[in-house]
């Protein structure tokens, strides 16, 4: 390693202990960045795992690109180069930082970085609040002078409808989805049905859809759904019928493959019996897209299965505040985008019973 390449003071952690995973230790802004993380997850309401993996996500990539702009030189890790693919990107790009790197000039310049690179104005704002969030607290604790995302403004979002497939794109998604990829390597395509049926027959964020236990479906009638949302926050979802038995046959399937789940085991998980990750789940689902010859909606693949769920229930008649709690949307704001649609759009739009009609179509 070169003389000199360790130049950032190490603090120790005591709120989590570490363990040897990370050949790099951490960093005075890393170790940090660990602190206000556990203050967020027991103080309050605390914060939910996938708000912290998205925090992690948000302060890698600033520390990222302020590095480059500070030309800060990237951390060598000191395992052997078999092992690399351990190393966690959280600490590796945090690495590069001191605290003084965190100003107003090379904020400015990440944000400018951001809009060349075509960063969609909601993941810059979301961005923003991760970094808003970690400066506001450095101050508080007297690590920083001033914060120097105090007078930023958000980026403007575009007022524009979310993206949902139309009744023939989900016709044409669940048909291949239900059909055996000549391309992979182990096609499963009872699960693949089993993921369709709940993505769009429940209205499910990626995050909440690839976190789902097998004990998280009970056989009431109607079947409910437990789902743990933003802010752990927990939500029923009643099933359609056609949707349960996707998923019965998918588990009946696994068990032959894989053995016998256990009730805390993960509902929906890779031939290699692992979970998901939400790349891997929208990935998949770009694949299926692929194959069916449905364009990618804007933003993440899985999420157009939401909004079509959720338009679908409005154009049913549904009114806001149930389609509100299905969501599990903290403010009926956010829930009233669906109804800035027109007739014809709200005709066009993928009625949630409609999945429960392709999914019998298609059954073998």
């Amino acid at each position: 390693m070169p003389a000199g390449l360790w130049c950032y003071p190490v603090m120790e952690v005591k709120s989590r202990p570490r363990d040897d995973r990370n050949a790099v230790p951490l960093s005075k802004v890393a170790a940090l960045a660990e602190e206000w993380l556990d203050e967020r997850r027991t103080i309050g309401r605390g914060i939910s795992s996938q708000t912290e993996s998205a925090y992690r996500r948000d302060l890698t990539n600033w520390a990222k690109l302020i590095a480059e702009i500070a030309d800060k030189p990237e951390i060598e890790p000191l395992r052997s180069p078999e092992s690399r693919e351990k190393d966690d990107p959280f600490v590796l790009a945090l690495a590069r930082l001191d605290i003084a790197d965190l100003s107003l000039g090379n904020v400015k310049r990440a944000l400018a970085q951001m809009a060349r690179l075509e960063y969609a104005p909601a993941s810059r704002g979301r961005m923003l609040a991760a970094l808003r969030g970690f400066c506001k607290w450095l101050v508080m604790e007297g690590h920083m002078v001033t914060d120097p995302t105090l007078h930023l403004v958000n980026p403007s979002i575009p007022n524009r409808m979310p993206s949902a497939f139309l009744a023939s794109e989900l016709e044409a998604i669940v048909r291949t989805a239900s059909q055996a990829d000549p391309n992979a390597r182990l096609p499963w395509p009872m699960r693949d049905r089993a993921l369709v049926a709940l993505l769009a027959g429940a209205g499910l964020r990626a995050s909440e859809c690839i976190n789902l236990k097998i004990a998280d479906l009970s056989r009431e009638n109607p079947a409910i759904l437990k789902v743990t949302g933003k802010g752990n926050k927990q939500r029923r979802i009643p099933l359609p019928a056609e949707v349960v038995e996707a998923i019965d046959e998918y588990l009946a399937e696994r068990t032959v493959r894989l053995g016998e789940p256990s009730p805390a085991d993960t509902l929906v998980v890779r031939p290699n019996g692992k979970s998901f990750t939400r790349e891997s789940l929208n990935y998949h689902v770009y694949k299926w897209l692929l194959r069916a010859g449905v364009h990618k909606p804007e933003g993440e693949a899985a999420h157009a299965f939401r909004h079509t769920y959720a338009k679908g229930l409005v154009a049913n008649g549904v009114a806001l505040s149930s389609v509100q709690a299905l969501l599990g949307h903290a403010s009926l704001n956010t829930t009233q985008v669906y109804l800035r649609m027109t007739g014809a759009e709200l005709n066009e739009a993928v009625q949630a019973a409609e999945v429960r009609q392709y999914l019998r179509s298609t059954k073998t």
